[in-house]
C-alpha cells in the first residue's frame, strides 16, 4: 500500500502523541502499564479514540527518517498543513483500532485480509507533535502458500520550520482520502 507523507506518519506514528508519552521501545506496547518519570509503574485503561482525537501536527516541513532494518534507513522532507491526517485503508480491514494509553503514547491495530493473503500491524507512536514524534510499527503478511513474513519499522520525525512560501502541503491530497469506519 503506497502512503502519502502525512498517512506514512499517521500509520506508523499513528498520531502524534503528548509529550508525556513515553520514548519508543519502552513499555507503550505493552499495554496499560507504563513506566513513569522516576522508574516507579503507572497504569490505567487504554481508551479508545477515533481518527477525530488525534492531535494534529504542526503545519510546516517535517523531516522524518524511516529504517526498516536493512541498514539504510531514508530520510525525508515533507510540509504538511498541520490537518488532521485522513488514512485510506483497504476495504479488506476488517480491524481496526486507535488507542490512547494512560500516559498518551498512541497505539495502532489493523487487521485485514482477502483470499491472497493476511495482514496484522501495530504501532506504537510517541512524541507532541509540535516538535517531534517517535514511532514503532511490526507488521506481520502471510501470503498464500508462503510462510508469514514479518518486517519492522522505526520513525523518528521532527518539525525543521515553516514551508516555504507559496509552498503548497504534500497532504493537500490526504482531502480525498477515507478514514476507517
Amino acid at each position: 500500500m503506497k502512503l502519502s507523507p502525512t498517512a506514512a506518519i499517521a500509520i506508523a506514528g499513528l498520531c502524534f502523541v503528548t509529550a508525556c508519552g513515553p520514548k519508543a521501545g519502552g513499555n507503550a506496547a505493552a499495554g496499560g502499564t507504563t513506566t513513569a518519570a522516576g522508574g516507579a509503574q503507572a497504569s490505567g485503561p487504554d481508551q479508545v479514540i477515533s481518527f477525530a482525537d488525534l492531535p494534529r501536527p504542526k503545519a510546516g516541513l517535517w523531516q522524518q527518517t524511516m529504517d526498516d532494518g536493512d541498514g539504510h534507513p531514508a530520510s525525508t522532507t515533507s510540509c504538511l498543513s498541520g490537518k488532521n491526517p485522513n488514512v485510506k485503508m483497504p476495504k479488506s480491514c476488517t480491524q481496526f483500532t486507535i488507542t490512547r494509553t494512560f500516559l498518551g503514547a498512541i497505539k495502532m491495530h489493523m487487521n485485514c485480509s482477502s483470499p491472497e493473503f493476511s495482514m496484522v500491524s501495530d504501532a506504537v507512536a510517541t512524541g507532541d507533535m509540535q516538535s517531534s514524534m517517535t514511532s514503532d510499527m511490526t507488521m506481520t503478511v502471510t501470503m498464500q502458500g508462503q510462510p508469514p513474513k514479518t518486517s519492522k519499522m522505526h520513525i523518528d520525525a521532527k518539525y525543521m520550520g515553516p514551508c516555504a512560501p507559496g509552498q503548497t502541503p504534500d497532504d493537500a491530497d490526504d482531502d480525498n482520502a477515507t478514514a476507517p469506519g
